[in-house]
């Protein structure tokens, strides 16, 4: 048997959490997927066997198995959460986008000017 390993890397915009981790900061993290390879006559197939997340540590990186459905909801929450902060009624070009987001919200300003002497 034959295993080919697929890297990929996933981006979260917040904070994140799959079962039996803790709280994950924000960043952009590697999973590995290792695939099992069937020959046949006709086609090839490959059969998902393991699915690891790479957690960075001080000393390099830490694999660590993942259910690959818990990944998949944790990304559709954070794509739910950076696509309802980017989404402020009254937003123009100037906001900043999903990628930049901060922890503040941004806000149009106006300001009304008014002559020294208390006219309008």
């Amino acid at each position: 048997m034959t295993i080919r390993t697929t890297r990929t890397a996933i981006t979260f915009h917040a904070p994140w959490k799959v079962p039996g981790f803790d709280a994950l900061p924000a960043g952009t993290y590697e999973v590995d997927t290792d695939e099992e390879v069937f020959e046949g006559n006709a086609r090839t197939a490959y059969q998902r066997v393991r699915t690891a997340l790479r957690i960075p540590t001080a000393a390099g990186f830490e694999s660590h198995p993942v259910v690959p459905e818990d990944l998949e909801k944790a990304l559709e929450r954070d794509a739910r959460l950076a696509s309802a902060t980017s989404a402020a009624p009254g937003t123009d070009e100037q906001c900043p986008s999903a990628a930049e987001a901060k922890p503040w919200r941004w806000v149009p300003l106006w300001v009304r000017t008014s002559a020294p002497d208390g006219r309008k």
